[in-house]
């Protein structure tokens, strides 16, 4: 009869552990899309700490005198379940920006198409100064906007990509927007966030935007 030493039963305990996690890893659909409601792409494993797949919507919009712009960017990926957060919104005088996430927890639930919920519109009680300026690093003329929903914070943020104009936004903000400083509505790998002061209502954030966006790319040409 073959006896297996203290060594080697912990060497199997170990292999079989590994073996197992890997057969329980989590598996989504990654891919990303603009201005589309879907994507399809590559199904992945998800690291040991990604236990959620998850769709992030982020839409914005841009006002500029008679021109209108629409940028919806549809990314699916695997998540933690830190990542599935609240809806982060940005709402200032002719810019909005709002991201939703949707999460589940089952091998390729956030294939397919994904219905939206609609976002809540109605006033909260909250008023900020909003304002939005290209070309400038402040704001010259503020106006009171009613913020809506989960918007309950008063932000000022300048948004700079590298090279070109600098713009900038106040306005209302939700917990998630305000505790990211601004970077859940201007994604980059490569954000620079300094605090440069406090407002009457709220902090104030001055970022610098190195990545490129599509949205500002329209005010760099």
């Amino acid at each position: 009869m073959y006896h297996l030493t203290k060594g080697s039963a912990m060497f199997l305990i170990v292999i079989f552990s590994a073996l197992l996690s890997a057969g329980f890893a989590l598996q989504c659909d990654v891919c990303l899309a603009i201005n589309s409601n879907t994507c399809t792409g590559h199904y992945e494993t998800c690291k040991s700490d990604q236990n959620r797949c998850m769709v992030t919507l982020t839409e914005m919009l841009v006002i500029d005198g008679e021109n209108t712009y629409r940028s919806a960017e549809l990314e699916k990926s695997c998540a933690s379940a830190y990542d599935c957060t609240h809806p982060a919104t940005l709402n200032a005088k002719d810019f909005k920006v709002r991201v939703t996430r949707k999460c589940c927890d089952k091998d390729f639930c956030n294939n397919g198409t994904i219905t939206w919920n609609i976002p809540e519109s109605a006033s909260n009680g909250v008023t900020c100064d909003s304002c939005f300026s290209r070309d400038s690093h402040s704001c010259a003329t503020k106006k009171p906007i009613n913020c809506t929903g989960d918007e309950k914070y008063c932000v000022h943020y300048l948004a700079q990509k590298d090279g070109g104009s600098p713009i900038s936004v106040a306005g209302c903000a939700s917990e998630s927007m305000q505790k990211s400083g601004g970077k859940a509505a201007f994604r980059g790998s490569s954000v620079i966030v300094r605090n440069s002061g406090t407002s009457r209502r709220h902090n104030i954030y001055v970022l610098v935007w190195v990545a490129a966006t599509a949205i500002l790319g329209l005010f760099c040409h």
